[in-house]
């Protein structure tokens, strides 16, 4: 290339970068704008409840609707949140205590084990399935998963632990259709491939100069495995978990399909009960007027802070691993 079409080039990109840049900021500005949006649209009508009552009642009360009866007769309705809130908490724990290990495990084989014309195929079959529509997941469930779990798992563990832990025990007069338990573990199996997905690729970027140094060493592959490899990972594999933990307090069609929709604080996980999500999917057709409408929203923004805290702490942690890599 000549000296003058190579100062027309150099040209073309000085004035090309300053434009790129304005159209890469305005992308993120649209996104910071729309999260400053959401947020004020969940404040603003969120606020004629927060009239009548505080945060920290409408967290703490159990009844959903209570009714107080004022000193001129008339009757104040308190809205509660905490058996959502219990569901909610309850039924995501249940999904990462089921999911956590196995995809972790899931992945641990993908990178270490795993021939290449079996890996590719597996990893291909969880990218697959994290495509399926969680209606989908929520039909199989009520056709036929949650009879297998309560004649399988749910029974073994309520007979193995019911009688040491109430929580963990069966009713035998209670509607055997839906659970709490019923939706943890099908969550569990939807955010299993995120999480083999994201420990897969955090668990293939620790150098194999690592594993081949501690092998050479005289340590076995598991132990090479056990000692550098998820040692190296492990920030990035606690971010693969939250990640799938997001996932699993926001899921609103299966869960609610499966999860009973029952009102109260269930005594037992193998009883139905309610999350955030599956109270505002089930509640919002009907509800009419300022405060019930405002109880929704409170609803909404108590999920939306808790996905942002939790998103929160998958960056912070994503970050300190970066440290630990450039340190490395």
């Amino acid at each position: 290339m000549s000296g003058a079409a190579l100062d027309f080039s150099r040209q073309r990109s000085a004035s090309a970068d300053p434009l790129f840049r304005r159209i890469l900021a305005a992308g993120a500005a649209a996104g910071g704008f729309l999260l400053l949006v959401i947020t004020g649209y969940l404040i603003a009508y969120s606020s004629p409840l927060w009239a009548i009552q505080s945060p920290i009642s409408f967290l703490t009360t159990t009844a959903w609707v209570t009714g107080i009866e004022q000193t001129d007769g008339s009757v104040l309705e308190v809205y509660g949140a905490a058996s959502v809130l219990f569901g909610t908490a309850a039924t995501s724990l249940i999904a990462v205590l089921f999911a956590a290990p196995i995809g972790i495990l899931g992945a641990v084989y993908l990178v270490e084990f795993a021939p290449r014309r079996i890996a590719a195929p597996l990893a291909f079959l969880v990218e697959l399935i994290a495509a399926i529509p969680s209606v989908v997941f929520g039909l199989w469930a009520v056709g036929d998963l949650s009879d297998r779990l309560r004649d399988s798992i749910e029974w073994w563990i309520a007979s193995s632990f019911g009688q040491i832990f109430p929580w963990l025990s069966e009713d035998p007069t209670a509607p055997a259709s839906d659970s709490i338990f019923r939706a943890g573990f099908l969550l569990a199996i939807m955010i299993l491939p995120m999480i083999v997905a994201v420990s897969r690729e955090f668990l293939r970027s620790v150098p194999i100069s690592l594993r081949e140094g501690y092998i050479g060493m005289g340590a076995t592959r598991w132990e090479a495995i056990r000692d550098v490899v998820i040692p190296t990972a492990r920030v990035g594999l606690i971010g693969a978990v939250l990640l799938a933990l997001g996932r699993a307090l926001g899921e609103t069609i299966a869960v609610t399909m499966v999860i009973g929709n029952a009102e109260g604080i269930p005594s037992s996980l193998f009883l139905p009960g309610q999350t955030i999500a599956s109270k505002i999917a089930n509640n919002i057709g009907e509800t009419s007027g300022a405060i019930p409408l405002a109880s929704m929203v409170a609803l909404a923004l108590s999920l939306f802070l808790l996905s942002f805290f939790i998103s929160l702490a998958v960056r912070l942690t994503l970050r300190r691993f970066s440290q630990a890599r450039i340190v490395s």
